[in-house]
Order: C-alpha cells, then structure tokens, then sequence
C-alpha cells in the first residue's frame, strides 16, 4: 500500500454548471438530477464522470453514489501531486488530462461496483474516450478494477499525445535559435522549460507510485488477473511516458542553454564592434582635443591653409588608415 501526506486542502471552483456523464451497459448518458439509483439499483459496473461545476455540486454527486466522506473529500480537494493509492475496498488515483490548453488534474476513485472521476474542465474532452470505454463495456462490467486501469489507459494516451506535440514545438525552436530569430522572449521560454522539467518531476514520482500500487494490488478485494496484469502494462506505460518526458525536458534544457549562450555571443560580438570604433576613432579624439586648446603659440603659428590641410584633414585620416592596418595586422578584422 502507498502511503502518502496529504495536502493541505484545496478546493477548484467552477461557476459553469457541473456537468455529469454515466457510461453504463445502458448507453452514454448526461444525467441532470442526482437520482442515480437506477444504476445502483441494477448492481451493474457505471462510470460517473463529474467536470467543472462547484464543490457543492459535486459533493452531491459523489454521495449519490455511495463514496465515503473521506473518499468524497478526497475526490473534490484540487491541487494534489500525482499518485495512486489502494486500500483494501477502493482505488485512488491523481493523475492528468492532456486537454487544450493545458495539463487538467484528474481524479479516478474505483470500487468493485463504480467508477467516478472528477475534474475541472470541458467535459467535450472525453467525449472520445467514453465512446472507446463504452465500446468495451460488456467485458469492463466483469472487472471493475480492470475497467480503471483500461479507463487510465485512454488518459495516458493524451499525455502520450502531448508529448509527442513537444517534438514539433522543440524542432520550430531549434530552427529559430539556428536562424537567430530575435522574437523569442529567453523569460517565456524558460518558464516553460521550467514547466516541462516540473511535469516530468510530477510524472517520475508518478510513476514510482504506479509500481507500489502494482505491488499492493492485491488488497483489492475481487481482483481479476485482467486488472493485475493491467495495472502492470500501465506502469510500463507510465515509466515510458516519464522517460519521454524526460528526453524532451534535457533538450529543452540544452536549446534553452544555446539560446542563452547565442545571446552572449551576440552581446560580446556586439561589445567587440563597439569597442573597435572607439579604438579608431580615439587618436582622432586625442588630435580634436589637442588642437583644440587655445595656446597663444598655437594660434600665432597654426593658422595657415596648409596647417588646416595637413593637420586638419591629412593627420586625422592618416590616423584612422594606420589604425585599420595596425588592426588587419593584428587580425582584428
């Protein structure tokens, strides 16, 4: 059994009105009133799937459907890392839903007679993944445990999606640092960079969890060899998306580090330019300044046409070309 400190409480709040999915035998239904004995009633295997909506209304919900006030408080607090836990009469798991535009945290309690999940979002993004758990509701119903772990399946899958988005956005980064675009802000990136390197950390912890449930699972009371075998493909399934992750968070990382180290590139060269026009222009500061300064014997002796070519222009340039040679000869440019 993985055992875990709880959070300090947190609970989501949505004003949209909350919006309740039962994928049964009997079909995909919204159900808009908290009566649902009708499924309780039949003693066959439902999934009650709550998003948005606020805590009251879930509360009303999940005691329709039998959770404890433990299970109950657990399900509606938001803000939890990624685990997975198992006692001996139920399942517990916080995990994500890749859905636009971003990571939605989503909790999975499972008993021997239900399912329910809760979350905050549109509930439009499992409109796909209760059409694939309904299409395999004959054989869930006679493994409830087994129906978490097929349901946990088709949320992974979105992250495994998500991921696979990363490679696109990473490849367009790439690109645009090896062209030097200018556009790109070093502080968003590094957020996400960031956000990356905290989804992988949220996803390794994960992922150790996954393999102590696979341990424990047999605490579950009517376990099937289906759910045992099924909870061990998805730690694979888990480990592999952590080390996806993984691998797109260093390179992430490392465009992140030639980004930065493009930007001192292009500061020093710039510093550099600077730095040699100032050097060829100084001996002109230095004859400006000299021949600047009013001495009598200067005014009574520099004063002719030929001082003004000689000193005025011919010295000036002069500098300026014995300077460019002395730089060429240097290899400064």
């Amino acid at each position: 059994m993985a055992v875990h400190r709880e959070t300090a409480p947190s609970v989501a709040e949505n004003s949209a009105p909350i919006a309740a999915v039962i994928v049964s035998g009997m079909g995909i239904q919204h159900v808009a009133t908290l009566d649902l004995r009708q499924y309780l009633d039949s003693g066959r295997f439902f999934w009650l799937d709550l998003a948005g909506g606020d805590d009251t209304s879930r509360a009303a919900f999940l005691h329709e459907a039998g959770l404890t006030e433990a299970d109950s408080a657990w399900a509606r607090r938001f803000g939890q890392t990624d685990r997975m836990t198992i006692n001996s009469g139920s399942l517990r798991v916080v995990t994500r839903l890749a859905a636009i535009p971003d990571l939605v945290e989503f909790h999975v309690w499972a008993s021997s007679r239900c399912m329910v999940t809760v979350w905050d979002g549109d509930r439009s993004a499992l409109d796909s993944i209760r059409a694939q758990f309904f299409d395999r509701i004959k054989d869930l119903e006679e493994n409830p445990y087994w129906a978490a772990m097929v349901l946990l399946e088709f949320v992974l899958e979105t992250l495994d999606e998500a991921t696979s988005d990363l490679d696109g956005v990473l490849q367009k980064l790439r690109e645009q640092i090896e062209q030097r675009v200018t556009s790109i802000d070093l502080s968003s990136l590094t957020r996400r960079v960031d956000k990356l390197q905290a989804t992988w950390s949220a996803m390794d912890r994960y992922s150790s969890d996954v393999r102590t449930a696979a341990v424990a699972v047999g605490a579950l009371p009517q376990i099937h060899e289906h759910a045992a075998t099924g909870l061990r493909d998805y730690a694979n399934q888990v480990d592999e998306i952590e080390r996806r992750l993984h691998a797109r968070y260093q390179r992430g990382a490392g465009l992140l580090q030639n980004y930065a180290t493009a930007i001192a590139k292009r500061q020093s060269e710039q510093i550099n330019r600077l730095t040699l026009v100032s050097i060829i222009f100084l001996p002109i500061t230095f004859l400006t300044g000299f021949f600047g300064m009013n001495f009598g014997w200067m005014l009574k002796t520099i004063g002719s046409p030929s001082a003004f070519l000689l000193l005025g222009l011919m010295l000036p340039a002069a500098s300026i070309v014995l300077t460019l040679l002395w730089f060429k000869r240097r290899q400064l440019l």
